[in-house]
């Protein structure tokens, strides 16, 4: 095991996020590398996320908490202000990891000093269908799950002009000063929400702004066209569609029913009781 020697910050930005908050800062809390503050912004909810985050006694959480809804990247830049650590890792609100994620990064970065930041596998979970794709990746890349993103804490900041903030961090401001490298080990749970309130749901939208923006970060490409093409179909295609469509790309991709998941990893379903020391 690599030894705490340098701090981590983990930033959260948490709206109406009460079915999930517990069990996100808990596996945040859970990591094997302890050195760590967990820094988070409420975003003016109105349910009881701010009611059960104020039930973590733990010194390593810091809570801040805003008047006004500010959105996901304004609040990121909020707590990057804030943010000690040597390293800077982000975590959405409703998104899990498993306990070693940190710990791996860490090490990694630490060993391969020329990279400027890493991300990792992501589980894609369904709560809709009850079943968790894997999202795979190794090596150098331009973009990694945002959930998974760690990099060196040298005052980056997103570009909130951008819908699509989180690719424009990590293709042009990221990629732009060094590399990006993804560890290939699924080591982050991605939630596809079944209220479709995802804090990033915004960026799906098939939108002049939306196109704007992707295809000046992306450039005019097969690829490109690919994802536009994704966009068209969630929009206009009944569900049954899309989810074939999702298979048929997918169909290499390892799929584990969420059952089969606990039964594998029992302890990254748990739910968390609502006190925490």
């Amino acid at each position: 095991m690599i030894k705490d020697n340098e701090l981590v910050s983990i930033l959260i930005v948490s709206y109406n996020a009460e079915k999930f908050i517990l069990q996100t800062v808990k596996s945040c809390l859970n990591q094997s590398y302890r050195n760590i503050e967990i820094l988070i912004l409420d975003n003016a909810s109105s349910d009881k996320t701010v009611e059960i985050l104020r039930t973590f006694s733990d010194e390593r959480v810091k809570i801040f908490k805003k008047e006004k809804n500010v959105g996901p990247y304004v609040g990121l830049n909020f707590l990057l202000g804030y943010a000690k650590g040597k390293y800077v890792a982000i975590q959405d609100h409703d998104d899990i990891w498993f306990p070693e994620k940190i710990e791996k990064q860490i090490e990694f970065l630490e060993k391969n000093q020329q990279i400027l930041a890493c991300g990792t596998e992501a589980f894609y979970y369904y709560e809709k269908r009850g079943l968790l794709l894997l999202d795979k990746c190794q090596g150098l890349v331009d973009f990694v799950n945002h959930t998974s993103l760690v990099f060196r804490n040298n005052e980056f900041r997103y570009n909130t002009d951008y819908v699509l903030a989180d690719e424009y961090f990590e293709k042009k401001v990221l990629k732009n000063k060094g590399n990006i490298f993804c560890i290939s080990e699924p080591l982050v749970i991605h939630r596809i929400r079944n209220d479709g309130n995802n804090l990033s749901h915004s960026r799906f939208l098939f939108t002049r702004k939306n196109l704007k923006d992707f295809f000046e970060i992306n450039g005019f490409n097969k690829k490109s066209l690919v994802y536009i093409a994704g966009l068209f179909l969630v929009k206009y295609f009944p569900e049954k569609i899309v989810w074939l469509v999702i298979n048929i790309v997918k169909i290499k991709s390892k799929k584990i029913s969420k059952n089969e998941f606990v039964a594998t990893y029992p302890e990254i379903f748990l739910k968390p009781k609502l006190k925490s020391n």
